[in-house]
C-alpha cells in the first residue's frame, strides 16, 4: 500500500511542511476538499483556519484546519504544530473567503499536544489543542464523548469541510490550487471492517487502530479531503445540533478510489480538548549556548537556554560544522573534541520535553577563527 499522507498543505514557498516521520519531533503535511460545493456563509461558524503568523495574505498563509472547542481553545491535529512555537501561527475564525474581511484574526498563546501522541502510545490519537491569546467569538463545536459510539455508526451521514487543495492531482499546467471560498462535502462513515480491509495495520509512524481511528468516504468516488485539509471537522447531526465525531488527519494521496479518508475519532480526544487544564508545550526563550575553547582534547559545554512551558527533561545532540556536517556520538551536555571538531567548529541541539509536547533549538555555533 503506498504511505499514507498527511493532509496539512504549502500553498508557499518556503514553509517547511512537517513529515509522518517527524510527529514528536516535528511535524507532517495536511490536505484540502477535493470534489464537494461552496459552504454557505455561517453554515459552521466554529470552523478555523491555522495560517502562518508571518505571512500577512490569508489565503498564502493557511496550512492546516481546526475547530473551536470553547472561548479560546481551537483543535487541530498535532503534525500541524509539531516543530511550531505558538508565535508561529496565529488562528482565523469567522471567514468564509480567506481573501475577504472580516472574522477575527487570533494569535495563539500556547500549544498542548495529545500526551499520548508525544509519549508515542497512542500514535493514532494525532491531536493538539491551541489556546488563545483572546476570544473567538464564535459558538463552540460540541465533541462526542465515550458511549456515544451510536451516533457514527457505519452508514451515518456526515459533513467535512475546509480550504483544502482542490485537485486531487497537479494539473497539465503543473500547478496546486488551493480553495479561496469554504468548501464542505456530505459523505458516509465507514465501519471498521471496511477501514481496516482498506488500511490494515496503518503505517509505522502512523498504524491504524479502530479505537484510534475512523473512516469516512464511498468507495470509487474521486471526492474527499486533500492536502490543506488536516483538522477539518467531520460532523453528524443537523442545524442546531451538530457533533465533531472526527478530524481528519491522513488518507492515501488525495480523494483516490478505493480508500477513505482517516479521521481521529474525537471521543477518544474529548476528555484533553476540554480538561481543567493543559499542559503548554515548550517555547524557547533563549537559545543553548556552546561554551569552552575550540581546541583538540578540550570538553565543551552545551547550555539548556531557557524557556516557558516548564520542560521536565532535555535531550542534548552534538553535531560537527562543515560542507557535510556529521552527528556526533553521545547525548551528554559535555563533549571532548578531537582535532577534527576543532578544525571544523561544533554546535548542540537541545530538545525539551514535557507532557505537551517537544521543541528542538539548534545553539549558536562554536567556529574556529579563521
Amino acid at each position: 500500500m503506498p504511505a499514507l499522507l498527511y493532509r496539512a498543505g504549502c500553498r508557499r514557498a518556503g514553509l517547511a511542511v512537517l513529515t509522518a516521520s517527524a510527529l514528536l519531533a516535528g511535524a507532517a503535511p495536511a490536505r484540502a476538499i477535493v470534489g464537494g460545493s461552496p459552504a454557505p456563509p455561517g453554515r459552521w461558524p466554529w470552523i478555523a483556519a491555522l495560517l502562518q503568523a508571518d505571512e500577512a495574505d490569508a489565503g498564502a498563509a493557511q496550512f492546516c484546519g481546526g475547530f473551536v472547542v470553547a472561548p479560546r481553545r481551537v483543535v487541530t491535529p498535532g503534525h500541524c504544530v509539531a516543530g511550531a512555537t505558538a508565535r508561529d501561527i496565529d488562528v482565523l475564525v469567522g471567514r468564509t473567503r480567506l481573501t475577504e474581511r472580516g472574522g477575527r484574526r487570533i494569535a495563539v498563546k500556547a500549544i498542548s499536544v495529545f500526551p499520548g501522541l508525544v509519549s508515542g502510545r497512542t500514535p493514532g490519537l494525532d491531536a493538539a489543542v491551541l489556546t488563545l491569546a483572546h476570544d473567538a467569538g464564535v459558538p463552540a463545536l460540541p465533541l462526542a464523548r465515550p458511549g456515544e459510539q451510536a451516533a457514527w455508526a457505519p452508514g451515518t451521514q456526515a459533513w467535512t469541510m475546509g480550504w483544502g487543495r482542490l485537485n486531487a492531482r497537479k494539473s497539465p499546467g503543473g500547478e496546486e490550487y488551493y480553495a479561496d471560498r469554504l468548501r464542505e462535502l456530505q459523505e458516509p462513515v465507514q465501519g471498521d471492517d471496511a477501514c481496516e480491509g482498506v488500511y490494515g495495520l496503518g503505517m509505522v509512524e502512523f498504524p491504524y487502530r479502530p479505537a484510534w481511528l475512523l473512516c469516512a468516504g464511498t468507495p470509487g468516488d474521486r471526492v474527499g479531503t486533500c492536502y490543506g485539509d488536516s483538522g477539518d471537522p467531520l460532523v453528524v447531526g443537523g442545524p442546531g445540533r451538530w457533533l465533531a465525531v472526527g478530524m481528519d488527519v491522513a488518507g492515501d494521496a488525495c480523494a483516490t478510489p478505493g480508500y477513505f479518508d482517516l479521521n481521529v475519532r474525537i471521543d477518544q480526544i474529548s476528555g484533553f480538548a476540554l480538561g481543567a487544564k493543559l499542559t503548554a508545550k515548550p517555547e524557547p526563550v533563549a537559545a543553548p549556548r556552546v561554551t569552552g575553547r575550540l581546541q583538540a582534547g578540550s570538553r565543551v559545554r552545551c547550555t539548556t537556554g531557557r524557556w516557558r512551558g516548564r520542560p521536565t527533561s532535555y535531550a542534548v545532540r552534538w553535531r560537527r560544522l562543515g560542507t557535510r556536517p556529521r552527528r556526533l556520538p553521545g547525548h551528554r551536555h559535555s563533549h571532548r573534541l578531537s582535532a577534527r571538531d576543532a578544525a571544523a567548529g561544533v554546535t548542540c541541539i537541545v530538545t525539551a520535553m514535557n507532557r505537551g509536547g517537544r521543541a528542538t533549538v539548534v545553539a549558536r555555533p562554536l567556529r574556529a577563527v579563521r
